[in-house]
C-alpha cells in the first residue's frame, strides 16, 4: 500500500520530536534561517559547547500486506522471518543517483549518518503519533554502512516489528530504535568534547572529502574509468547550493551542448556571518545539497 504521507511530513513530525528530547538537545539547521538571523535557524546551536552532527535522510515507508510480496517469498524461502503486513522503503537506484554511494560515504565512523522510516504510512497514523508524541518511538534508523555498497539493481530496507532485512538478496540488517538512537548519540558526546564551534572548520573538509570519495566510486562502478578528482561542492567556481542546478556543466558536457540558464531572481545580499556561523550554514548547504540529509546538532543539555 502506498504511503499517503510525504517524506517532508514525516521528517518534520520526527524532527520537531527529536528538539524535545529531555536528555540531549537537538537543534535543526537550516541554512537560509542561520543567515537571516532567525530562531530556530542554528542559533539554538551552541558553539561554545560540545555537540555532535546527526545526518538523516527521510524515508517513507509502503506497507505490504500479503505473503506474495517478493521481499517476504525471499525472506521465507532463506529459512528467516518478516512477518505481513511489513514494511519497506527503496533505496535509491546506483544507477539513477548517487545518493547511497555518498551517504555511504560520510557514514565513515567519524559521523553520525542515517536512514529514518516510520512504521506507518497512513494520515491518521502520523496524526495520532504525532498527538502521543510517538513519531521518533515509531521509527527506525538505518545506518549507509550497515547497508554497505549496492549494485545497480533495486534494493529496499523491509522490516516489521522485530526483523529488518536488506533485500533484493535478503541479509539481516542491524537498526537502531529511538532509544538506540539516544544511547549512540550520548556516546557520541562523551567521546568528543571539542567545542562545536572549533569543530566546524574540519568536519566542512571532512564533508568535501566524503563527496569526493562517493562520487569517485560511483564513477568507477558505472565503469567510465573517469573518477572526479574533485568534489562538486568543493570547487571554488561553483557554490555549493548550485551544484544541483549546473550538474550537466561540471560532469563534463560542453556549454555549447546545454540549455542557457535564464538570469537569476534578484535578491537581497545575504546577512554577514561570523567564521564559526558561516561554517555551520556550510555544512547545513552540503548536508542539504549534496547529502539530501537533514543537519540536527546535538548537544548536551
Amino acid at each position: 500500500m502506498k504511503p499517503e504521507i510525504s517524506e517532508f511530513s514525516y521528517g518534520f513530525a520526527l524532527t520537531n520530536e527529536l528538539v524535545g528530547w529531555v536528555a540531549l538537545s537537538a537543534a535543526p539547521v537550516f541554512p537560509s534561517l542561520i543567515e537571516e538571523g532567525k530562531a530556530g535557524g542554528g542559533y539554538d546551536v551552541k558553539l561554545d559547547r560540545p555537540g555532535v552532527p546527526l545526518f538523516l535522510q527521510f524515508k517513507r515507508s509502503h506497507c505490504m500486506v500479503r505473503r506474495t510480496a517478493k521481499e517476504h517469498q525471499a525472506v521465507v524461502a532463506l529459512g528467516g522471518t518478516l512477518n505481513v503486513p511489513y514494511y519497506r522503503f527503496p533505496i535509491t537506484e546506483a544507477k539513477t543517483s548517487d545518493q547511497h554511494e555518498l551517504l555511504l560515504a560520510l557514514d565513515d565512523g567519524s559521523n553520525l549518518v542515517f536512514y529514518a522510516a516510520p512504521r506507518f504510512h497512513r494520515r491518521n497514523e502520523i496524526n495520532q503519533a504525532w498527538s502521543r508524541s510517538d513519531v521518533a518511538r515509531r521509527s527506525l534508523f538505518v545506518a549507509p554502512r550497515m547497508i554497505g555498497p549496492l549494485d545497480d539493481e533495486q534494493h529496499h530496507v523491509a522490516f516489521d516489528g522485530g526483523n529488518t532485512w536488506l533485500c533484493s538478496e535478503p541479509r539481516v540488517l542491524e537498526v537502531l530504535t529511538n532509544r538506540g538512537l539516544e544511547d549512540k548519540l550520548n556516546g557520541f558526546l562523551k567521546e568528543h568534547d571539542q567545542p562545536l564551534g572549533e569543530r566546524l572548520p574540519s568536519l566542512v573538509a571532512e564533508m568535501h572529502e566524503a563527496e569526493r570519495r562517493g562520487r569517485q566510486k560511483a564513477e568507477l562502478r558505472r565503469g567510465s574509468g573517469m573518477p572526479q578528482d574533485t568534489s562538486i561542492s568543493d570547487r571554488g567556481d561553483i557554490p555549493v547550493v548550485e551544484t544541483l542546478t549546473r550538474r550537466s556543466i561540471v560532469e563534463g558536457e560542453s556549454d555549447a551542448a546545454s540549455t542557457p540558464e535564464p538570469e537569476p531572481p534578484v535578491s537581497r545580499e545575504p546577512k554577514p556571518l561570523g567564521s564559526e556561523a558561516a561554517a555551520l550554514r556550510q555544512v547545513a548547504d552540503i548536508a542539504a545539497h549534496v547529502f539530501e540529509a537533514q543537519l540536527i546538532i546535538v548537544q548536551p543539555r
